[in-house]
């Protein structure tokens, strides 16, 4: 089985890739993100199941998991 990770609006703009992601679980969110090419310190928050988790949670079958970015302003 595997897990879904959706990028927030402002994340995926400032990536300029895909909104999901199918990804193999057992492995941390910070791990999976350098996989997929995505430096873990742009994403400020990580929602697991609709549960905010950090990134070091290991990911599990099934899990919808929704990253959103780090946003600055003036």
């Amino acid at each position: 089985m595997t897990a879904t990770i959706r990028l927030g609006a402002s994340l995926k703009n400032l990536l300029g890739s895909q909104a999901e992601f199918i990804v193999e679980p057992g492995h941390k969110v910070r791990e999976t993100l350098l996989l997929l090419g995505i430096k873990p310190e742009l994403v400020a928050m990580v929602s697991v199941n609709d549960e905010m988790k950090d990134k070091d949670y290991i990911i599990q079958e099934g899990d919808a998991l929704r990253l959103m970015a780090v946003i600055g302003g003036g």
